[in-house]
């Protein structure tokens, strides 16, 4: 189940984002030192300086969806290039990035960066 969860680095900018869903019944964080771990909600709550919570990837995505009106279209495999999965984000009927790449995970990882990135870049 490690590989539906963000990774630290995602998790960390996501809270940085402003995302704090918590995943229920248990609360799935990262410490500081990047290690992954589950707890109840009242060991989140005190140790809330000392972690950041782990979304599912599923989450994220429908954060992005519904904060932002961000819309992907992601994770197709090629027609035309066997073997490249692609993925494109759509903003305001505009389309904002796309890129192909080996993996559906390489895509879910790309897409889920890139969402990342836009957000902070229009935060700036």
């Amino acid at each position: 189940m490690r590989k539906e969860f963000c990774n630290y680095e995602q998790a960390l900018a996501l809270k940085e984002l402003g995302f704090d869903e918590p995943f229920k019944p248990f609360n799935t964080f990262y410490y500081r030192n990047g290690n992954l771990c589950e707890a109840n909600e009242d060991a989140v709550i005190y140790f809330n300086s000392e972690v950041i919570l782990a979304p599912l990837k599923q989450q994220a995505f429908r954060w992005f969806r519904e904060k932002y009106n961000l819309v992907f279209n992601f994770i197709s495999y090629s027609i035309v290039k066997p073997g490249e999965y692609h993925w494109s984000i759509t903003w305001n009927d505009e389309a904002k990035a796309t890129g192909a790449v080996k993996t559906y995970e390489e895509a879910e990882e790309a897409c889920l960066n890139k969402l990342i990135l836009m957000i902070k870049n229009q935060k700036q």
